[in-house]
C-alpha cells in the first residue's frame, strides 16, 4: 500500500501544521469536517430540509456550512483517515512512521470525540451543525487561536451564525429543554478538554536498532 494513498483518497491539498498548538486547531477542523460530512450525508439521504428562522436565514446558515465543508475537505483530513492509518500501520510496516507522526493529531481528536460520546451516552445527539459553529466560534474568537493556515475561516462570521441559532431557540426545544444551551455547554467542555490536553514527544526513546 503506497503511504500517500491514504492521504490522497481523503484530502486533496492537505495543510499540515508543524507546531503542536496548530495541530490542535487541525484536530478541531478534522472534528468539524467529520461532523458536517456525516450530518449533510444523513439529511441529504433522508431528503430533510433543515431550517433556522426565515428562509433567508436558513439559506445563509446552511450554504455557509456547506461551503465550509468543501473547504475543509480540500485541506483537512477526516476521522476515516486516522482510523485507516492506525489500522493500516498494524499490517503495513511502511505506514508506522506516518502513524507516529500523526499521533498528536489523533490524540487531540480522540479527547474531543470521547467528550461527545460521554455527553450523549444516554441521549441522542442533536444539532451537530450548531455544535461545529459554536466550537469554531469559541476557538477562533473566544480563545483567539490563529487560523492563518486556513484563511477561509476568516471569511466566516461565526458570531452571526451563532446568532441565527440563538434567535430561534424556541424552534430547537425538546421536552422543554433548550437544546441551544446544551450545545453551548458541550462546546465549552470540548474546548476545555482540547486546551488542557498535553502531548509530549518522547525524545529520550532510543530505537532497538540503535541500541544494538
Amino acid at each position: 500500500m503506497p503511504i500517500t494513498k491514504l492521504l490522497d483518497d481523503n484530502c486533496k491539498k492537505r495543510i499540515k501544521p508543524t507546531l503542536l498548538r496548530d495541530v490542535k486547531t487541525e484536530a478541531l477542523l478534522v472534528f468539524s469536517r467529520t461532523a458536517l460530512e456525516r450530518y449533510f450525508e444523513q439529511i441529504d439521504e433522508a431528503g430533510y430540509k433543515p431550517s433556522v428562522g426565515t428562509d433567508e436565514d436558513t439559506i445563509y446558515v446552511y450554504d455557509t456550512l456547506r461551503k465550509l465543508l468543501v473547504n475543509l475537505q480540500e485541506c483537512v483530513v477526516n476521522v476515516d483517515y486516522a482510523i485507516n492509518l492506525v489500522q493500516g500501520a498494524k499490517k503495513y510496516p511502511e505506514l508506522r512512521s506516518l502513524a507516529k507522526l500523526e499521533e498528536p493529531l489523533i490524540n487531540y481528536y480522540d479527547v474531543m470525540a470521547e467528550k461527545v460520546s460521554k455527553y450523549y451516552a444516554d441521549k441522542p445527539a442533536y444539532l451537530p451543525e450548531c455544535l461545529v459553529v459554536c466550537l469554531l466560534g469559541d476557538w477562533i474568537l473566544e480563545e483567539e487561536k490563529s487560523v492563518n493556515l486556513y484563511p477561509f475561516l476568516k471569511e466566516i462570521n461565526f458570531l452571526d451564525l451563532i446568532g441565527k441559532f440563538e434567535s430561534n431557540r424556541k424552534s430547537f426545544e425538546k421536552n422543554d429543554e433548550c437544546k441551544i444551551s446544551e450545545v453551548h455547554e458541550l462546546s465549552f467542555k470540548i474546548i476545555e478538554k482540547l486546551k488542557n490536553k498535553k502531548y509530549k514527544v518522547n525524545k529520550a526513546r532510543v530505537s532497538k536498532t540503535r541500541k544494538k
